[in-house]
């Protein structure tokens, strides 16, 4: 943003409003950004619980045919 645009925004709605737009793409922006971090983070989380799913099941079926041969 431009100061040519605050300063139209300033002279057309007013102090408060402008202030109130600033703020508002300020916090949209930060939590954008912080909603992608949680969402790649998130993605990085399910991969390794299907990882330790799949290491479970695989040691499940380890002691069935070992208690099998009992």
């Amino acid at each position: 943003m431009q100061v040519a645009d605050i300063v139209s925004l300033v002279a057309n709605v007013g102090f408060p409003v402008t202030l109130c737009f600033i703020l508002i793409k300020y916090v949209l922006q930060n939590v954008n950004d912080k909603l992608n971090s949680m969402d790649s983070v998130l993605q990085i989380l399910s991969q390794e619980i299907k990882s330790l799913d799949e290491k479970v099941h695989e040691a499940r079926a380890m002691e069935q045919a070992e208690s099998k041969k009992e």
